[in-house]
């Protein structure tokens, strides 16, 4: 914008960066108690208090948003102060570079809601904007009509011209932004692509009337890394018209991948337990079956819809107490061979005895032992399809 006089009727004034009064309006000088142009030309010491000076300095290193909406103290003549509110926009003067431009009214009225606004406005950005957490907020070119049938309604999220309205810092570390671009203008597919798993996405907020927490996605990162994503979703809805969504996102690739170690240990576990020609069952100190495997089934002949109300007292003829079998486990001693009992299967469709082992085992704060039945006579069981292992009742 390039310079001109202030207008006649308004408190209007120009502030150059080097601290003097560039230009001010007339009506400025006569409702400060000084003579017409007196203020031109002087710092703005003469007419701004030093609070006011400091609010305006900080200006000059501001990149956006413009307008500034401040509430200022105007210095009068006299001793007296003149509260105004200020709307200031960043202009560009041929000779003195780049100025502030000021314009005032008296404080109260709709400008001081204004300035209100404003300045919520800005504590709340800042907020968000210094947040480690990613925050993000999206919203449309076109509204996404909800009345629309679902898989319509998933198409006009990713095709109504969806675009950033805030992201803030801890968005564009975590998709790796590229240093030079303004996360906020970079297109929403470049991260969030249509892909089936982010229609699923979509379908959850849909479903959910966009008011989900801990949904999963799948993101594209700028550095071409897939990550797995949580996200906590709110929508702005009105009239079956979703106008933007917002919320945060969490990066939980590494739980993801350490879910599926886990995953894969527990299959490799299963497995091998289940292929055990030993039985093996794990019991509490009140003889409830917590699991058991293939051979164990066999074994006893185990139906697993009666788990549920069955004890090992209903399978094993026991030589001794449940509890002094757990001290007796209790108290073997490391690098000694284990004890070993003979028991009786009674629901053994082989017949004869078995030999049992028993060790002390802690799971989930759960006292419990896991016995070995080996059987001492009697044909071998074979061809028996491969089985799953027997979960009964959780731990207690």
């Amino acid at each position: 914008m390039g310079a001109r006089e202030p207008q006649g009727s308004m408190l209007e004034d120009w502030l150059a960066r080097d601290g003097t009064i560039l230009r001010a309006s007339p009506l400025q000088d006569a409702a400060l108690g000084l003579d017409p142009g007196a203020a031109a030309g002087r710092p703005w010491s003469l007419i701004y208090p030093l609070a006011a000076r400091e609010r305006l300095e900080t200006l000059f290193a501001l990149t956006g948003p413009w307008p500034q909406v401040l509430a200022l103290e105007l210095r009068c003549a006299g001793a007296s102060t003149l509260p105004v509110t200020a709307v200031i926009e960043r202009v560009e003067d041929p000779l003195a570079g780049p100025c502030l431009r000021l314009f005032k009214w008296p404080r109260g009225g709709m400008i001081d809601a204004v300035e209100r606004l404003a300045e919520e406005n800005e504590v709340i950005a800042s907020i968000l904007a210094t947040s480690d957490d990613a925050g993000w907020c999206m919203e449309w070119a076109e509204p996404v009509d909800l009345s629309a049938p679902e898989q319509e309604t998933i198409r006009q999220v990713f095709e109504n011209g969806p675009r950033w309205r805030f992201c803030n810092e801890a968005m564009a570390r975590l998709y790796r932004a590229p240093p030079s671009h303004d996360f906020n203008e970079l297109p929403v597919h470049e991260t969030f692509p249509r892909t089936p798993e982010n229609e699923d996405f979509v379908r959850r907020l849909v479903r959910a009337s966009f008011d989900v927490t801990a949904s999963p996605s799948r993101d594209l990162r700028y550095d071409g890394v897939w990550i797995e994503v949580e996200n906590d979703v709110r929508g702005h809805i009105r009239g079956n018209r979703l106008t933007r969504m917002w919320g945060t996102v969490r990066d939980v690739s590494k739980h993801a991948r350490r879910a599926a170690v886990l995953r894969d240990e527990i299959e490799a576990l299963e497995a091998v337990l289940t292929a055990l020609p030993d039985a093996v069952l794990v019991i509490d100190r009140a003889g409830h079956l917590l699991r058991t495997n293939l051979a164990a089934e066999e074994l006893l002949s185990l139906a697993t819809d009666a788990y549920a109300t069955r004890e090992l007292g209903d399978y094993i003829e026991l030589p001794l107490p449940l509890e002094t079998l757990f001290e007796a486990a209790a108290g073997r001693l490391p690098g000694h061979p284990d004890r070993t009992w003979t028991v009786v299967p009674l629901r053994s469709e082989t017949g004869g005895r078995a030999e049992m082992q028993a060790r002390p085992l802690r799971l989930r704060e759960t006292e419990c032992l896991v016995l070995s039945l080996r059987l001492k006579r009697g044909p071998a069981l074979a061809g028996a399809p491969a089985g799953r292992i027997a979960r009964f009742r959780a731990e207690r």
